[in-house]
C-alpha cells in the first residue's frame, strides 16, 4: 500500500507520494491515512464532467481528471479568462484542490499539468516551447523504450522530433509515432466524449447517522445543488423528483415530489420538499439519502432571450404569471398532500354531463374533440323530463324556441345516442338549454343560462 497523494501539513512530516505506508507511518506515527475509493472517485469525476459541460460541449473523463476542448468557446464567455474564472470558481464547489495543464491537444495537456489553476492562457510560442522541452520520461511507453531513450541521449521531445518519423517508426515501433502525432494536433483524440447520463442518481452518506428532519436539509440542499447542475448541463427541467431515506438497520423511507409544471430551481425544489418532509414518518438513524429524477422536459435555460422583442417580453410576462401558479399549488400539494387539490378540466366526450371531469392540477390531456355551440355554464344535476302539449313545451310554464337543432352524437360503438339540442325561452326571456331524443318525441331541460 503506497500513499496516492498529501496534504501539506503531511508535506511538512517528509510524507511524499508514492512513498510506502510503514515507511510513510514511521514519519509520522499521528498520520490520518484514509483509503483510496475508485467508485467515489469515479462519481466526482461525473459531477465535475456534469458542470465542465456547461463550458465546453467537449468533455472527455480521464483515469485522474477531465480533457475540456476550449476552442470555439471564447465569444460566448467573451474572452478565455473569463471562461476560465467562471469554470474554476464552478469547480471549486465540487473540489478544493485543483491541477491544471493547457496545450493544443488533449495529450499535451496532460503532459504540462501543474498545481493550481490558472486563468490566463500561456502564447503559442511559450506552449510549443514546454512541449519540446518536456522529458521523455513522461511518455507512456514500454521501460525498454525508456532505456533504448537514455542510451541513445535522448532526453526531451524535441531531440525525439529531431529525427526522422520512418526512423522512429522502424526502430521504436509505429506506437510512438501515434504518441508524437497525439501530442502536436496532427491526429484527432479518439477518447470518447462525455454525455450526461439520461437519469439523474445520486446519494450521500453519512456513517454517523442523521437523527432529525432538520439535519436532513443540508444534504437534501447538496443533492438538489447537483440536480440543478445536471438540469443545466442537459438544458431541461424535471416534473417530478423522488427521495429514498436508508437507515443502517431498518426499513427506508422514500417520498416523491411531484410538480405542476417543469422546475430547475433548486431553492425551490428543496422548499417543497421540506414541507413535504414534514408529513412523512422517518427511521430514527438515516444514512444514505438518495436522490433520483427521470421525468424531464426540454426548454432554454431561464432568462435566455433570443429575440429580444416584445412579444418574447409578454411571453416572459406570462412565464412568470404560470410560474407563480405552479409554485403555489405545488406548495399546497407538498403541506396538503397529493389528494387535497383537484381542477375540473373538459374531457374527450360528447354528451355534456359526460364532458367534464376532475383531475389532479396540471394535468393537461390533449382533447380528440371539439365542443363548439352555445352552452350554459351550470347544468342541471340530471336531465328533467318536460311535458309537450298541442305542440307546445311546459315547464314549470310554457316555452319558446329560439334556435336549434344542434345534433350530438356519442357512444356509436355501445349505444348510439344522437340529441338535438335547442335554445329556449319563457315569457320572461329566461333562457333554457333543452334537448330532444332522436328518433323519439321525449324532451329535456337540461341547464339554465344566467
Amino acid at each position: 500500500m503506497r500513499i496516492m497523494c498529501c496534504n501539506n501539513s503531511a508535506k511538512q512530516s517528509g510524507i511524499e507520494t508514492h512513498l510506502s505506508l510503514s515507511t510513510a507511518l514511521a514519519l509520522c506515527p499521528d498520520l490520518l491515512t484514509l483509503q483510496q475509493q475508485p467508485e467515489r472517485e469515479k462519481t466526482t469525476l461525473q459531477q465535475l464532467a456534469l458542470i465542465a459541460y456547461s463550458f465546453s460541449p467537449a468533455v472527455i473523463i480521464a483515469e485522474q481528471g477531465l480533457w475540456l476542448e476550449l476552442s470555439g468557446c471564447e465569444k460566448l464567455f467573451h474572452s478565455y479568462s473569463q471562461l476560465l474564472q467562471q469554470l474554476q470558481n464552478n469547480l471549486s464547489l465540487c473540489c478544493s484542490n485543483i491541477d491544471m495543464g493547457v496545450a493544443g491537444s488533449a495529450d499535451a495537456a496532460r503532459l504540462l499539468y501543474q498545481p493550481g489553476f490558472r486563468c490566463k492562457l500561456p502564447e503559442s510560442s511559450e506552449l510549443e516551447r514546454q512541449i519540446r522541452s518536456t522529458s521523455l520520461s513522461l511518455l507512456r511507453v514500454q521501460r525498454r523504450q525508456q532505456q533504448s531513450f537514455n542510451q541513445l541521449g535522448l532526453n526531451s521531445l524535441e531531440d525525439l522530433l529531431a529525427l526522422p518519423r520512418a526512423e522512429l517508426a522502424s526502430r521504436f515501433g509505429a506506437g510512438i509515432i501515434d504518441q508524437l502525432q497525439l501530442l502536436l494536433g496532427e491526429k484527432p483524440c479518439q477518447l470518447t466524449r462525455f454525455k450526461p447520463p439520461v437519469i439523474f442518481h445520486d446519494l450521500l452518506q453519512s456513517p454517523q447517522g442523521i437523527f432529525s428532519k432538520q439535519g436532513l436539509l443540508f444534504p437534501m440542499k447538496t443533492l438538489l445543488q447537483r440536480l440543478s447542475i445536471y438540469l443545466q448541463a442537459r438544458q431541461c427541467y424535471c416534473r417530478k423528483i423522488e427521495w429514498r431515506f436508508e437507515p443502517l438497520i431498518g426499513e427506508p423511507s422514500s417520498m416523491s415530489v411531484t410538480l405542476s409544471g417543469s422546475q430547475s430551481n433548486w431553492s425551490t425544489l428543496l422548499d417543497l420538499s421540506r414541507l413535504q418532509l414534514e408529513r412523512i414518518g422517518l427511521p430514527a438513524s438515516i444514512e444514505t439519502i438518495i436522490l433520483s429524477s427521470h421525468d424531464f422536459v426540454d426548454g432554454l435555460p431561464e432568462g435566455l432571450d433570443l429575440l429580444g422583442d416584445s412579444a418574447s417580453f409578454d411571453r416572459a410576462l406570462d412565464g412568470e404569471q404560470s410560474l407563480e401558479s405552479s409554485r403555489l399549488i405545488d406548495s399546497l400539494r407538498a403541506r396538503l398532500g397529493p389528494e387535497a387539490l383537484q381542477q375540473p378540466a373538459l374531457g374527450s366526450n360528447y354528451l355534456p354531463e359526460k364532458a367534464g371531469k376532475v383531475v389532479a392540477p396540471g394535468e393537461h390531456q390533449q382533447l380528440a374533440v371539439e365542443h363548439s355551440g352555445l352552452q350554459p355554464l351550470w347544468l342541471l344535476p340530471k336531465p328533467i323530463a318536460i311535458r309537450r302539449h298541442n305542440q307546445q313545451l311546459f315547464w314549470r310554464q310554457p316555452l319558446y324556441i329560439l334556435s336549434g337543432p344542434q345534433r350530438l352524437s356519442d357512444n356509436w360503438w355501445q349505444s348510439d345516442q344522437q340529441r338535438d339540442y335547442y335554445l329556449a325561452c319563457d315569457a320572461e326571456g329566461a333562457r333554457y338549454w333543452l334537448f330532444k331524443q332522436a328518433g323519439t318525441d321525449r324532451w329535456f331541460v337540461q341547464g339554465l343560462f344566467s
